[in-house]
């Protein structure tokens, strides 16, 4: 069963998509750098991905990202 991300998770997962750091999305979003990876942890076990950039991947192919135009 997959679960849904969240909109949080969406939101690091957009800035990982632009190439954004854990430290800076953590300044960008007021949160810890520790909640960010925490985050990362929750949407790859979501996904059944193992790093940032197949999470992008497989993200974009299910709809739930999209390039920017």
């Amino acid at each position: 069963m997959e679960r849904s991300l969240s909109a949080r998770e969406i939101e690091v997962l957009a800035l990982v998509a632009r190439g954004i750091s854990n430290k800076i999305i953590a300044k960008d979003l007021r949160i810890s750098e520790a909640t960010v990876k925490t985050h990362l942890l929750h949407i790859f076990a979501k996904l059944g991905v193992d790093d940032r950039t197949a999470a992008v991947t497989a993200a974009m192919e299910k709809g739930v990202l999209r390039l920017a135009k």
